[in-house]
C-alpha cells in the first residue's frame, strides 16, 4: 500500500469522516480528503485522534445538532449568523497530557442569517467569499483545564485563507451538565472574539465593527468500534 493511501485510511479510521464528506468511497478504496492536503492537518494530530479512537476516547461531532454562531455590531444593527454544517472529531482524555485533540471543519456555504440579503452579502467576496474559501478549519494545539468542566482551548483557526492562533473559553459537559468523563454524549460550548481584519475581511470598516464574537455549540458522540 502506498504512503498516501495508508495516510488516507488512517485519517478516516480515526476521524470517522467517511459518512460526512461528499465523494467518500468505501474505506481504503480510493478515499481522498482535502482536509489533509497541502499540510492543513499534521500527521501528529491525526495520530492522536486515531489513538483516542482505539482507546475509547474519541468523539465524533454530530452535524445535525451542532452549529457555529457569530455576531458583529454595525452602524445599522447587530448582525448575527450561524453555520449549520459542522463536522470533526474530539479526542478527550484529561488523564493524559498529550491525549486531547480537536479538529473542527465548517462549511462556509451553510451560513444562515435572518435576512437573505444580509446572508448573500456576507457569503460574497466582500466577506467570507464562500466560493473561494469553502471551509473554515480549527485545529487545537493545547488544552488548559480550569475545572472538571471548564478549560481554555488554544489552536489555529484558518479562515478566509489566513491562519491565526486563537483561544477559546470552553465548557465541556456530559448529558446532565456534569463532567464529561466516560459519557457517551458530550456538549462543548466555546466562545472567543476575533478581529475580521486579521483574516483579510476588512471591507466596510467604517460601518461594521472589526470585532466578531464566535460561539461554538457542538454535540459529539463517543465512537465505538
Amino acid at each position: 500500500m502506498n504512503t498516501r493511501k495508508l495516510f488516507n485510511r488512517t485519517f478516516f479510521a480515526g476521524l470517522l469522516f467517511v459518512n460526512a464528506l461528499s465523494g467518500a468511497a468505501v474505506a481504503g478504496k480510493g478515499v481522498s480528503c482535502s482536509l489533509f492536503e497541502n499540510g492543513k492537518i499534521e500527521k501528529s494530530v491525526l495520530a492522536t485522534l486515531l489513538n483516542a479512537a482505539k482507546n475509547g476516547h474519541m468523539y465524533r461531532v454530530q452535524t445535525s445538532t451542532s452549529q457555529i454562531r457569530f455576531c458583529v455590531d454595525s452602524k445599522i444593527k447587530n448582525v448575527e449568523g450561524s453555520f449549520k454544517e459542522v463536522r470533526g472529531g474530539i479526542a478527550l482524555n484529561q488523564q493524559q497530557a498529550d491525549g486531547e485533540q480537536a479538529v473542527i471543519v465548517i462549511n462556509t456555504a451553510s451560513l444562515e442569517t435572518r435576512s437573505s440579503l444580509v446572508k448573500n452579502v456576507i457569503k460574497g467576496e466582500d466577506f467570507f467569499d464562500v466560493e473561494k474559501y469553502p471551509e473554515i478549519l480549527f485545529v487545537s494545539t493545547g488544552v488548559e483545564w480550569r475545572s472538571p468542566t471548564k478549560a481554555v482551548l488554544r489552536g489555529k483557526l484558518t479562515l478566509h485563507g489566513v491562519t491565526k492562533s486563537v483561544r477559546f473559553d470552553v465548557e465541556l459537559t456530559g448529558s446532565e451538565g456534569k463532567s464529561a468523563k466516560n459519557e457517551e454524549n458530550i456538549m462543548v460550548r466555546a466562545t472567543t472574539t476575533i478581529k475580521r481584519s486579521d483574516y483579510g475581511m476588512d471591507n466596510f470598516s467604517g460601518m461594521v465593527n472589526d470585532s466578531v464574537k464566535l460561539c461554538m455549540s457542538v454535540k459529539a458522540k463517543k465512537y465505538t468500534a
